[in-house]
């Protein structure tokens, strides 16, 4: 039997060294990591409308302060206005359910899921009534501290600002043989990570403001938190607005079974113009990346991170597919 014998050069093991200490590097530095990474997809996502106004001649640092106004602004009121009133619909709704649970299953959600969320959607929404908390500090409590928020917007402020400024920041981190190809990839996963933000807000918005004004007219209670959770759920592909779909007829079936049947003709013909027309339309130049690949994106990113990890997943999900593409293409060149 002839022995095979493999060799590994003294250089192979310093890199495979170096590697090691730079991933424990990343992973003894993750927030830093996570700031940066959320930094560059908020500049990504508001570089369109930035260069929209550049064009009109509108400077982009002043461009740039007026889009973080408005976004404050729309954020704000969302926070004070409209959340706690959902808080309140939601508590209602959490109950109705274990209710609901009880009368035609026979069995109650146990009472320390309930008295967990509870208590956690009453403090939330006192907070919020009190109206002295500052809008950062809410923030900070949703995202993971006041300082991560305060450095997120920092960063993604000045790369925002600087005209190519996250092209320089990769040109800074990547070493320059490198450059050419990072620069390409960023390129193509900006075009679709923009188009992808944009066709998504569209449809959430038009969503649940339809669901929630359609519920409301029906009569079906906690309509306005049904109409936000079927805008949620329109990030989740295929599962999402059936998910959606299936709560508002629950919960409509606890006032009474006709009225589930008309927010079930409601929510079917809401899902046709959905895919006939809205989707085609406004989704035609949205990105290529399979539903399931985003919803296991959206997943893992929940089950890593949390809120943060799900608003990089979709991103990251774009970024690894435009890898492997560039991956192939370059295999099949070689051969």
């Amino acid at each position: 039997m002839t022995r095979q014998v493999t060799e590994v050069s003294w250089v192979t093991l310093w890199r495979i060294l170096a590697m090691a200490l730079f991933i424990g590097a990343l992973y003894l530095m993750r927030e830093a990591v996570i700031i940066v990474l959320l930094a560059l997809v908020i500049s990504t996502a508001l570089h369109p409308p930035v260069a929209f106004l550049h064009r009109w001649k509108i400077p982009r640092i002043l461009g740039t302060i007026i889009l973080f106004l408005a976004v404050f602004v729309i954020l704000a009121f969302i926070v004070y206005a409209l959340l706690p009133v959902v808080i309140l619909e939601l508590n209602s709704l959490v109950r109705d359910l274990s209710e609901l649970t009880n009368r035609f299953f026979g069995f109650q959600a146990p009472a320390d899921v309930v008295n967990l969320i509870t208590p956690n959607l009453n403090n939330l929404t006192d907070l919020l009534l009190a109206g002295n908390v500052p809008f950062l500090e809410i923030l900070g409590r949703l995202l993971g501290g006041v300082t991560f928020v305060i450095a997120v917007l920092v960063l993604s402020f000045y790369l925002t600002v600087s005209r190519e400024g996250v092209e320089r920041f990769l040109r800074a981190v990547f070493p320059a043989a490198m450059e050419a190809r990072v620069l390409q990839l960023y390129g193509r996963t900006k075009a679709k990570i923009g188009r992808w933000f944009q066709a998504q807000v569209v449809l959430s918005l038009v969503i649940g403001a339809v669901v929630a004004i359609g519920l409301s007219l029906l009569g079906v209670e906690q309509a306005l938190v049904l109409g936000v959770i079927a805008g949620l759920f329109e990030l989740v592909p295929i599962a999402g607005p059936i998910f959606a779909g299936a709560l508002a007829i629950i919960v409509a079936a606890t006032q009474s079974l006709t009225l589930a049947l008309w927010v079930l003709i409601f929510f079917v013909v809401i899902q046709q113009l959905e895919n006939n027309l809205l989707v085609p339309l406004v989704m035609k130049k949205a990105i290529g990346v399979h539903p399931v690949i985003i919803l296991v994106a959206l997943l893992g990113g929940a089950e890593i991170a949390g809120l943060v990890g799900m608003l990089l997943a979709v991103p990251a999900a774009v970024f690894l597919q435009e890898m492997t593409d560039d991956w192939k293409t370059a295999s099949r060149r070689a051969a």
